[in-house]
């Protein structure tokens, strides 16, 4: 019975050891995908700052050749007009794509920050025709109108609280990691030293149901030796007590044939030859038996040949 416990407790041992390993492993693969969903919020945070400031760049050098351009009337300011112009909407289509879905706000400002880019645009492209076309102080009057300096000034301001709320988002994702990474370390530690502690158990179990079966292995061969001596014992006594008066069942009849073997019957003589063979036969048979059997070597096998015939 109490064998019988053991070996229940040992089994239910064993799988509390292997649902403690899944339950530790699914810790860790939940713990992993939070901390990998918060770096990839963090990044795309990171990529909406770094479009809000090509954004900005861009419309600051487009500003700086729009100015250039119209005090000089070079056209190699021109240029970088030009280049910047065509990398705005990149930025935008960018900005556009990399902002979160759900942050509605975010949403609006960017939408507000394409609308003033577009009518800055306008601006810069209704100065830059009309310097080209010689009318110059109709160009600078435009610009000393200040609407473009205003729509430049919300742009900025709108530039700025998206910039804001990213960075906001960047702190928060940040703490966030921190957080789950703790809880994580937190977890990994209380489920390793729980199946540390199952598995030091679990051995424990294993090393003490070891022992016991090498004991009772050993126990079993204690008897099975002590049955095999006895056995052997049994069978040297057998193989002593039964070919002896065999051997001499055969001499008997062996000299009965040659002192008598001439005054005998036909039928007396038959029978005394027969006696002879057939002890014979035994005491062959005994001597195979017992030579090939594992006590063989412990038996002393007494030759029992037959007596020699005297000469009638």
């Amino acid at each position: 019975m109490t064998s019988t416990l053991r070996n229940i407790a040992l089994r239910i041992t064993v799988a509390v050891l292997c649902g403690l390993i899944l339950v530790n492993a699914y810790l860790v693969s939940k713990n992993l995908k939070l901390i990998h969903k918060t770096a990839t919020q963090r990044v795309e945070a990171s990529n909406v700052q770094a479009d809000i400031s090509n954004v900005r760049l861009d419309l600051q050098q487009m500003e700086t050749g729009q100015r250039g351009y119209l005090l000089t009337g070079d056209p190699s300011y021109l240029e970088p007009y030009s280049e910047a112009n065509a990398r705005l909407a990149a930025h935008f289509a960018d900005l556009h794509s990399t902002l979160p879905a759900k942050a509605q706000q975010d949403r609006s400002l960017e939408g507000r920050l394409e609308s003033l880019a577009e009518l800055k645009i306008e601006e810069m492209n209704e100065t830059i025709r009309l310097r080209q076309l010689g009318y110059r102080h109709r160009a600078f009057q435009i610009v000393s109108s200040n609407h473009g300096k205003e729509l430049m000034d919300e742009a900025r301001t709108t530039l700025d609280a998206l910039a804001s709320a990213q960075t906001g988002n960047i702190l928060r994702y940040d703490a966030q990691m921190r957080e789950n990474i703790g809880k994580a370390i937190k977890e990994l530690v209380v489920a390793s030293c729980i199946l540390l502690g199952v598995t030091v158990v679990t051995l424990f179990g294993f090393d003490r149901y070891r022992k016991r079966l090498e004991g009772r292995c050993a126990r079993h061969a204690e008897k099975l030796q002590a049955t095999s001596l006895q056995l052997e014992q049994f069978t040297s006594t057998i193989f002593n007590d039964v070919r002896a008066p065999v051997g001499k069942v055969r001499s008997y009849a062996n000299a009965l044939l040659d002192v008598y073997g001439g005054f005998l019957p036909r039928q007396g003589r038959e029978k005394a030859e027969r006696i002879e063979n057939e002890a014979g036969q035994v005491s062959r048979l005994l001597d195979d038996l017992f030579e090939n059997s594992p006590s063989g070597s412990s038996v002393k096998v007494v030759d029992a040949q037959p007596l020699q015939r005297l000469s009638a």
